[in-house]
């Protein structure tokens, strides 16, 4: 029997993908997304938890979920390396460095795309073009750790309700994940992990904290007020989680509560506009497909723009976008989002018609 969806949590991870790809597509406002959308993203994982079916199913289904796609992934990049050379989506030419952020790519072996491989296996690195694949290595790192710690603590406290004892390793985490980024400490990405588990942690608290019965007005209201609340927060600090980035552990929290409350209520306001949240739920549904393509589908809009300007070839491989005056962000997060989707689709369809027989 297959489980029936929360279209308004299908939403929020709708409204978490498109602010996503805002949010590297050169967007004005990006400093304000980044407050939140990949908190929501660890948040609305912890609001799905549970170990019904005991901890090596759940550990089977991460690894189907998260830690595979991370390595099919990043192995497919690596493949298609000396390809993408070719058509300059990555360049050995040294002047790409000129431009912020950007890499000089070299062609690869077959024994190249194996010992990668193997680091992709335990998630030491990863491709430019995956870059947003730090998020699928965390999440899979937490809900491991996370499903352990459950597990051991419903053992040896039996009917005691882990909430507590849970929150406090969250809180603990929080503060070794803080001390992490001050020391600039990441290998392996464990210390984007001790941070962001209690964000996973906050999201099975507001769970059980959850009402359905809130007035419109109501709702309205607190989506205005956490909108506010991050703007002031904007004026104080800013969070990076993808590189364990942010003021304080309090200021995580605070902005991450913020940021749910708002994207929750708005999520729940679009409910009445049946359109506009299938169309989020839709994009909800197709998460995992714009991770892993987005980057690599803003080098079309990058390619129609050098062709239109006259620029050089090499500047394709500007990463993640080249143009970043004017309404550039608007077709690059239109096509990131679109040709994900259509990918997505085409895979489904696939899935259904070979499961089919």
């Amino acid at each position: 029997m297959t489980k029936r969806r929360d279209p308004v949590l299908d939403s929020m991870r709708g409204i978490g993908i498109v602010l996503m790809v805002l949010g590297h597509s050169g967007f004005p406002g990006t400093g304000f997304i980044y407050l939140f959308h990949m908190a929501l993203f660890f948040m609305l994982s912890g609001w799905f938890f549970s170990l019904r079916g005991g901890l090596v199913h759940f550990a089977k289904r991460k690894v189907l979920t998260l830690w595979l796609p991370f390595v099919l992934a990043n192995t497919a990049f690596t493949v298609c390396n000396n390809l993408f050379l070719r058509l300059n989506i990555l360049t050995s030419d040294a002047r790409i460095l000129e431009l912020p952020g950007n890499i000089v790519t070299t062609p690869t072996t077959l024994k190249d795309v194996v010992g990668r491989t193997v680091h992709w296996c335990v998630f030491d690195g990863g491709t430019q073009l995956g870059g947003a694949m730090w998020f699928i290595q965390a999440l899979f790192q937490i809900s491991i750790l996370y499903a352990v710690i459950e597990f051991l603590l419903k053992k040896f406290l039996h009917d005691i309700d882990t909430l507590l004892p849970q929150g406090l390793i969250s809180g603990v985490l929080l503060w070794v994940g803080h001390r992490c980024g001050l020391a600039g400490w990441n290998v392996w990405g464990l210390g984007i992990a001790a941070s962001c588990y209690c964000l996973f942690y906050l999201g099975t608290v507001l769970r059980r904290a959850a009402r359905e019965d809130v007035k419109t007005a109501h709702r309205a209201a607190l989506a205005a007020a956490a909108f506010v609340l991050l703007l002031i927060l904007g004026q104080f600090g800013s969070v990076g989680l993808a590189g364990n980035g942010y003021p304080s552990p309090i200021f995580l929290l605070i902005a991450s509560l913020a940021g749910w409350t708002l994207v929750r209520e708005i999520a729940c306001l679009a409910a009445s506009l049946p359109q506009v949240s299938a169309a989020l739920a839709y994009m909800g549904r197709a998460t995992m497909s714009v991770v892993i393509l987005h980057f690599l589908s803003f080098k079309l809009v990058t390619w129609l723009g050098l062709l239109a300007t006259g620029g050089e070839p090499y500047l394709l491989a500007a990463f993640p976008t080249y143009f970043t005056d004017g309404f550039w962000w608007l077709a690059y997060t239109a096509v990131g989002l679109a040709l994900p989707l259509a990918a997505d689709w085409v895979y489904k369809k696939i899935k259904n018609v070979l499961l089919a027989r």
